[in-house]
């Protein structure tokens, strides 16, 4: 069976052929995306890592004693979500993805982390299912 995506805009018609995903608000699409991203959240990670899914937003906390140690373990976790994806014939748009690094100490270090072996572009708050965190809130959650 083939499917085509059709775009109407004023008297201008384009039909393209469609080969993989799920169409936005189909019915079949949020099961297949369970089934699908089940597998995702059940891979091993380090114990350092916690995965948060929730839709389709996926969130990965890593911690470490050092900032390298951080960084080493967000990107060995990465790195296997990137090989998961790829099996799965899937991409994360690296250009959507966020890095956050949140320390006790006041410093605004750098943190390489390495998407599609893009760097994420690291931000001080990010938004996560239309809630904001930035690192004060997370400072006076570690300090507590």
């Amino acid at each position: 069976m083939i499917r085509v995506a059709i775009l109407h805009a004023n008297i201008y018609r384009v039909e393209r052929k469609v080969s993989m995903g799920c169409p936005q608000g189909s019915c079949c699409g949020p099961g297949f995306w369970n089934v699908l991203y089940n597998a995702l959240l059940n891979l091993e990670f380090s114990s350092h890592t916690k995965i948060i899914g929730f839709a389709d937003k996926l969130a990965i906390l890593t911690h470490g004693k050092m900032q390298s140690e951080a960084e080493a373990y967000a990107n060995s976790n990465l790195a296997r979500i990137e090989n998961w994806a790829r099996e799965n014939k899937i991409q994360f748009n690296e250009s959507k993805s966020k890095a956050m690094l949140i320390m006790r100490k006041r410093s605004h270090d750098n943190i390489n982390t390495l998407l599609n072996n893009r760097r994420l572009q690291q931000v001080t708050e990010i938004k996560y299912l239309g809630i904001y965190f930035d690192r004060k809130c997370f400072t006076s959650i570690l300090n507590m």
